[in-house]
């Protein structure tokens, strides 16, 4: 009997805790962004973008903003959006262009809305710059999955 009680009250301190519990999902819409750093001299560029599935098949993104960070090298800086429907097909968005220098905060492109007519398993935000001529280098954001499909 006493042992039945000290295991049932480890178990209860188990579940309690997590332990025994699956933790839940990390959170599927939420804010997403990718950087690249300045490099010797080059500037760098940074995507973000607050991600909201609406269902299988729509998808937000809120401040969809892209930014060259200094130093100023007058290169470009350019992102956008890739996903992957359930089929295994991908896509993207066209890209958009930072091209206001460091001097400011970049480019907020507002609100981009992606639906279609095949469903969005993954997605992920993509951000690239140029660092000389036929030169780019990239980073990507973590992959989000679609929670509705």
């Amino acid at each position: 009997m006493k042992k039945t009680r000290i295991l049932g009250a480890v178990l209860g301190i188990a579940a309690l805790s997590g332990l025994l519990v699956p933790s839940p999902a990390q959170a599927k819409d939420g804010v997403s962004s990718a950087r690249v750093n300045p490099v010797r001299g080059h500037g760098g560029g940074s995507v973000r973008a607050t991600v909201d599935f609406v269902n299988r098949k729509k998808v937000v993104f809120r401040n969809f903003t892209v930014r060259d960070i200094c130093p100023g090298d007058n290169l470009p800086v350019r992102a956008r959006i890739w996903w992957k429907h359930t089929d295994g097909t991908t896509g993207h968005s066209a890209w958009k262009w930072d091209r206001n220098g460091c001097a400011d905060n970049g480019s907020n492109f507002g609100t981009i809305i992606r639906s279609g007519s095949k469903s969005i398993s993954k997605l992920y935000l993509q951000v690239a710059v140029n660092f000389r001529p036929g030169q780019w280098v990239y980073d990507i954001s973590p992959i989000r999955d679609n929670q509705y499909t």
